[in-house]
């Protein structure tokens, strides 16, 4: 007699006869690409398109305060003359902000080797200001004024010649 052969049949699943795409494939790697190109791009958009910081130029803010302060009249032109002189030199100069008095402002310039090249006519129009300020006294404003743009002029060239500033 004879006996029965048992075969075991398993089920093994449809197999497909074409492979998924390339798309289907690769779809999580090329959506990852896909997201950071997009945010590389927008980060470039954003560094293009900002507002950059200009900084103003210390001697065309000097000349612009001087000739208000001509325009003021000569009863405020050794105060505005003096203020435009501080501010153009807080704006060369860091170790001299604006606030600075007189006397402090002068401590400083002996170790600045930009403002030492006019130390002198800073000191006359600063203390000359002080005193119209507040002593009351009368002083030849224009003698004030022409020696804060004689102040500036020597502090501009020591700047040129000491500074390589970019052109923006």
């Amino acid at each position: 007699m004879s006996s029965p052969t048992t075969e075991e049949f398993t089920l093994l699943g449809p197999k497909p006869e074409v492979p998924p795409s390339w798309l289907e494939a690769h779809a999580l790697e090329l959506a990852t690409y896909v997201g950071v190109g997009v945010l590389l791009l927008g980060t470039l958009i954003y560094l293009l398109r900002r507002k950059r910081a200009t900084h103003a130029n210390p001697a065309l803010a000097f000349r612009q305060q001087m000739s208000a302060a001509r325009a003021a009249g000569q009863v405020q032109l050794c105060q505005l003359s003096a203020s435009a002189l501080r501010n153009y030199i807080a704006a060369i100069s860091a170790d001299a902000p604006a606030g600075l008095t007189t006397q402090e402002l002068s401590a400083v310039i002996i170790h600045s080797p930009i403002l030492s090249t006019s130390a002198d006519p800073i000191l006359r129009v600063l203390r000359a200001a002080d005193r119209v300020k507040f002593a009351g006294e009368l002083s030849d404003h224009e003698e004030v004024a022409r020696l804060a743009e004689e102040a500036f002029a020597r502090l501009e060239l020591a700047r040129q010649a000491l500074w390589r500033e970019v052109a923006p």
